[in-house]
């Protein structure tokens, strides 16, 4: 559990140096806007389709997807552990605050994340946390290691790289599926996105 914390920690120093060294472009590569793009039309056409009114980003980092929920017409919430992260989202103009998810304790319709399981050691009781502040869903965007794009890439950005990027676990879908299954939570989508580099989960509550 101590080394659980631990490393805990020092995941959210890196993130916080990675958003403070970003600057304005926020670090986002001409790749990394590719992806961007193909993560808000994925995004956008799942939750357009959902009867929701309230959602919280955990993980908010630059605020792109913030941005997404916002424009949906979302009375969203972005959160993160980087004072840098928060910062940034801020002076778009986005509500984010500095936080971390276990001290969330309201209740929103929706629970997104993109990309903040995988860092973890075990990312089970963070998963179990964004269950238990969802009222319906919860959606997930996550590295698929599991296919060939995602495995290639995953390898090209860790030789491209100039700065020091928190690292990654290779958790399959499953595994998520799995957690959520055992907490009702019912996987309702799966899509690809970006070439099956990335999946995008959405999971719903059942009774």
């Amino acid at each position: 559990m101590k080394m659980e914390k631990d490393q805990d920690l020092k995941m959210y120093d890196t993130w916080d140096r990675h958003w403070r060294d970003a600057g304005d472009s926020c670090g986002i590569t001409w790749l990394g806007k590719w992806m961007f793009k193909a993560k808000k039309k994925s995004l956008l056409k799942r939750i357009s389709d959902l009867d929701i009114t309230t959602a919280i980003e955990v993980g908010c980092g630059s605020g792109t997807t913030l941005e997404i929920l916002q424009a949906a017409g979302l009375r969203c919430r972005g959160i993160d552990a980087s004072p840098h992260a928060v910062e940034n989202c801020v002076k778009k103009g986005l509500n984010a605050r500095l936080q971390k998810m276990e001290e969330v304790q309201e209740q929103f319709d929706l629970v997104f994340s993109d990309g903040v399981l995988e860092h973890f050691l075990d990312f089970r009781p963070h998963a179990r946390h964004f269950m238990a502040i969802s009222r319906r869903y919860v959606l997930l965007i996550q590295p698929n290691h599991d296919s060939f794009w995602g495995r290639t890439l995953a390898y090209l950005s860790g030789l491209l790289r100039q700065r020091q990027n928190v690292h990654e676990y290779n958790y399959r879908m499953d595994d998520f599926i799995q957690v959520f299954d055992e907490n009702r939570f019912k996987l309702v989508a799966s899509d690809p996105v970006f070439c099956d580099v990335f999946r995008l989960l959405l999971f719903e509550k059942t009774q």
